[in-house]
């Protein structure tokens, strides 16, 4: 009783060192420590929890009793502080933090356990601390501490609903959503965020038009989309009109932007995307229009809106070795006719949708295509009045029918990228206006002015929206 009067006093007295770190121990275990100095003193907060027993002046056993957490602390002559540890048994932590350490080297992983009651029957919750390299060892850590510590149960699985923003979109979110448990507590975070840039080129092309660029979709495959191909006879290759050499999804574009004046490709759309790993991104050009609905009661009228246009959503997950998972959906959308609803004209759509989840390497190329659309266009001339007459009047009209068919075909570019840091100097493009009077009669004209003075970080930055690799 008087050993732990003094004991008291001492903690009070004396300002102890840093904690030497926890010590995880199941029920049942022992441990046996060795000093270099003779004991004086062992104070240990729960002898429930753990308890000891001194082997002789240098050595003690610390053996495990029940679930919880104590505090060992061992002092020396005058003293001196030996030993601090706070120990923890559980049939879970020595297990959990010694396969972590095992299969994920390199990152910095401590679980710990919360008792949110004063007794072993409450509510006990683990925490996972510490920095991983990657998200992927992230996600397996966590799945790994919760499946260990949820044997019998107790998994619920996080839908993301926040995620979920695009209306009728298909965009598949299984690749971002994660298994949550309701005991186990997620504090770890990444050394450096992945960000995910998605270019994307919405093009809408006569179906001559892409067949002359060669494209056979059943043969389509990555490694032609991103290399290009070296011959025009390579299925799958992009080639123009015989144009040797093919180019690849990355600047087709340019090639689309020089015919489209000859009304065989319109681009729709280039939304540039970014997006943290694991979150989505929407994209949406056009407008809603009206939609009435009947009330179940049928004494009312219900009018929600429908949008419509170009819609692009978007789902990135980053692994290792910079592969990135993605969810890409789109749809375009137009109107088409109309419909009358009590004495309302509403309109109605025509759609074109698709969507697909694939795996790249970073700077890699895709494309989506075969959404295709036809329309049959009626035209009739004829002669005034004679071309009326029954049966006489056939020989005076003519009929002519043409069929329309268009292909909606999508190119898409993901880069890894991070922001720009602030100390760094942009330099945007220059322009000097020079009068028409000057160009006329090419008076003061400087050569060099005419130039985008673009520096070539400034031209990286700028084609990746405002992100550097």
């Amino acid at each position: 009783m008087l050993s732990h009067l003094l004991l008291t006093a001492v903690l009070l007295s004396f300002s102890l060192p840093a904690a030497a770190g926890a010590l995880y121990m199941k029920h049942g275990q022992s441990r046996n420590f060795h000093f270099t100095g003779d004991l004086d003193t062992i104070f240990i907060s729960d002898p429930r929890v753990a308890d000891y027993k001194v082997v002789n002046n240098k050595n003690i056993i610390v053996y495990a009793k029940n679930t919880g957490t104590t505090d060992l602390i061992v002092y020396g002559r005058n003293n001196t502080v030996l030993l601090k540890h706070s120990i923890s048994v559980d049939p879970f932590l020595s297990d959990i933090n010694q396969r972590v350490a095992r299969l994920f080297p390199g990152n910095s992983i401590e679980v710990t356990r919360f008792m949110g009651g004063a007794t072993a029957a409450d509510k006990v919750v683990y925490i996972i601390n510490g920095s991983v390299t990657d998200e992927e060892s992230m996600d397996a850590i966590y799945q790994l501490v919760g499946s260990i510590v949820n044997s019998s149960g107790g998994e619920e699985k996080d839908n993301k609903s926040a995620n979920k923003r695009v209306v009728d979109s298909k965009i598949n979110t299984d690749l971002i959503e994660k298994k949550k448990y309701a005991n186990v507590i997620n504090k770890m975070q990444l050394v450096a965020s992945n960000q995910v840039n998605v270019h994307l080129t919405v093009v809408e092309v006569s179906k001559t038009f892409t067949d002359a660029l060669g494209i056979d979709w059943s043969s389509l495959t990555l490694s032609s989309i991103v290399n290009g191909g070296a011959s025009i006879n390579n299925p799958g290759t992009f080639n123009l009109l015989g144009f040797k050499g093919g180019f690849d999804a990355k600047n087709i574009s340019t090639v689309i932007n020089a015919i489209q004046n000859d009304s065989v490709a319109r681009i729709m759309a280039q939304p540039n995307l970014t997006v943290l790993s694991g979150e989505t991104a929407d994209f949406l050009v056009g407008g809603e229009i009206p939609i009435l609905s009947k009330n179940s009661d049928n004494e009312g009228t219900t009018v929600t809106y429908k949008e419509y246009g170009i819609k692009l959503s978007i789902a990135a997950k980053v692994e290792k070795k910079s592969k990135i998972k993605l969810s890409l959906s789109n749809e375009i959308s137009s109107i088409s006719g109309a419909y009358s609803f009590n004495a309302y004209s509403i309109p109605t759509l025509t759609t074109r949708r698709s969507s697909s989840t694939i795996e790249l390497a970073d700077g890699d190329s895709f494309a989506i295509g075969g959404l295709l659309t036809e329309k049959d266009y009626e035209t009739l001339g004829k002669v005034p009045f004679i071309g009326d007459i029954p049966i006489l009047g056939a020989l005076a009209r003519n009929s002519n029918t043409q069929r329309e068919k268009t292909e909606l075909v999508i190119f898409a570019t993901v880069n890894l990228v991070k922001p720009v840091a602030s100390n760094r100097d942009i330099v945007l493009p220059e322009y000097n206006k020079t009068s028409n009077n000057k160009l006329f009669f090419n008076v003061g004209v400087d050569k060099g002015t005419r130039e985008n003075r673009l520096s070539k970080d400034t031209d990286k930055f700028l084609s990746y929206g405002g992100f550097s690799q």
